[in-house]
């Protein structure tokens, strides 16, 4: 029997889906994925023969070659860059004075840097994202390049639960995990065996093996979930500073800082600060600003055309490179198009999500849409597995993965895929997931997750 998803493929015939995952229930487990259990025992059994892997790799790249990235709780950007301790962290750096997160609550935020598309997300769900979505992980190993993906408070590499109370380093969330909702991350041993607790980035440090590409992930006290701007700003300088004093880390090497969104009121516009330091910056742009929209996809594409890499074929290809980058790539950097986008600028907010396989609303199209293969951009084309991979899916959506900056949000969705606006995420699901359930699609109850 075909996933439900093909089936509403079929009646409104779009070849946009993605191929099979194995048939599984839209509330049921992943047909080879095992979600542990967060009993003590439990934990200690599995962490007892857990896979850690902490490969290393020498790609050079044209405007830095390494790369960590650090993401912190929904904040304002006002509110971020007030503060003393990252003011400080700005004032060694370039600061983005216009960066947007994608959506509500915090995973859509997670999810769009790590793949390229919100698929509608709009709760902090445990969702199982279908194998064959590709993701950033794709393109380094194309490369050759290594990565690792930091959690403070994971109990093991690769542990694949929907929340951890850390005795020791505070509680782990899998929302703010960027690649662990990924069914080609999960279900892969070598590749979870680089999604690795923060204390393992001490000991690859001093090793002399942290990854060319990492992510940092704070636990719910230091990112500012459970605290404030104050306590994360201060654990966030904190960790910086002695990378950046640390001569074999700050080797031509870029750290990102940013907040997943803005959420702190859900109608502003989802304008969040990013703050870009290490050797890598250009002496000369040290306390400048980037002025240039830039948002969740940036990173992506900014990597993309810092290594080469080939893309995803979705919102990644056209979004707006880092301006430093861009100087070094040739990257042309574009400004909003009111013609494209079919309205000005400021009426863009980003706050919700719009339509796709993890909407909760039961409007829109709940498939996931075929990767635009056909894009190429700045000589960038797509990876060629996804080409081979998604061939069979003639794509007849064209207006929706396109080389342009202006992404959809609520307010703007692409065609077929608008759904009701509402002012709070939807309520999360505790068990896993491949779409939202029928059941559960609608506007009862919705509960704020952040």
């Amino acid at each position: 029997m075909l996933p439900k998803i093909f089936g509403l493929l079929a009646a409104a015939s779009l070849a946009a889906a993605a191929p099979a995952n194995g048939g599984g229930s839209s509330t049921g487990d992943s047909t080879s994925v095992t979600h542990t259990a967060t009993a003590t025992s439990d934990i200690a059994a599995a962490a007892a023969t857990a896979k850690t892997e902490s490969p290393t790799s020498h790609v050079k790249g044209k405007a830095f070659d390494r790369i960590l990235q650090i993401y912190l709780e929904t904040t304002a950007y006002e509110n971020a860059t007030a503060d003393p301790n990252c003011q400080a962290l700005i004032n060694q750096g370039i600061l983005l004075t216009q960066e947007y997160g994608v959506g509500t609550p915090s995973q859509p935020n997670y999810i769009s840097p790590a793949s390229g598309d919100i698929f509608g997300l709009n709760s902090d769900s445990f969702i199982l994202v279908n194998k064959n979505v590709s993701t950033i992980v794709d393109l380094l190993e194309d490369k050759g390049i290594s990565w690792g993906d930091y959690n403070e408070g994971l109990p093991y590499s690769g542990f694949d639960g929907f929340n951890y109370s850390n005795p020791v380093e505070g509680y782990y969330v899998r929302k703010h995990n960027l690649l662990m909702r990924f069914d080609s991350i999960a279900d892969n041993p070598d590749r979870t065996a680089k999604v690795k607790n923060l204390t393992l980035f001490y000991e690859d440090l001093e090793n002399h093996r942290i990854p060319q590409w990492g992510f940092v992930t704070p636990n719910l006290y230091n990112n500012g979930h459970d605290t404030n701007i104050t306590v994360s700003c201060n654990w966030t300088r904190s960790f910086v500073e002695p990378l950046l004093a640390n001569p074999y880390f700050n080797d031509n090497t870029v750290i990102y800082i940013t907040w997943q969104a803005n959420g702190q009121n859900p109608i502003a516009r989802n304008h969040v600060a990013g703050i870009l330091l290490g050797s890598a910056i250009p002496k000369e742009l040290v306390g400048t600003t980037d002025d240039v929209y830039h948002n969740h996809y940036s990173e992506l594409s900014s990597v993309e055309a810092n290594w080469g890499l080939h893309t995803l074929g979705r919102w990644d290809v056209g979004a707006n490179v880092w301006k430093f980058v861009a100087d070094k790539t040739g990257d042309v950097i574009r400004t909003w198009n009111e013609r494209i986008a079919g309205d000005v600028f400021e009426n863009y907010y980003w706050n919700q999500s719009y339509g796709g396989v993890f909407s909760s609303a039961v409007e829109g199209l709940h498939v996931y849409v075929a990767p635009n293969t056909g894009l190429v951009h700045a000589g960038r084309t797509v990876l060629p597995s996804i080409v081979r991979l998604w061939a069979r899916y003639c794509n007849k959506l064209p207006d929706y993965y396109r080389d342009i900056i202006e992404v959809p949000d609520a307010l703007h969705p692409p065609k077929g895929f608008e759904v009701p606006i509402g002012l709070e995420p939807a309520m999360p699901i505790f068990t896993p997931i491949t779409e939202f359930p029928v059941a559960l699609r609608s506007d009862v109850n919705p509960v704020t997750t952040d």
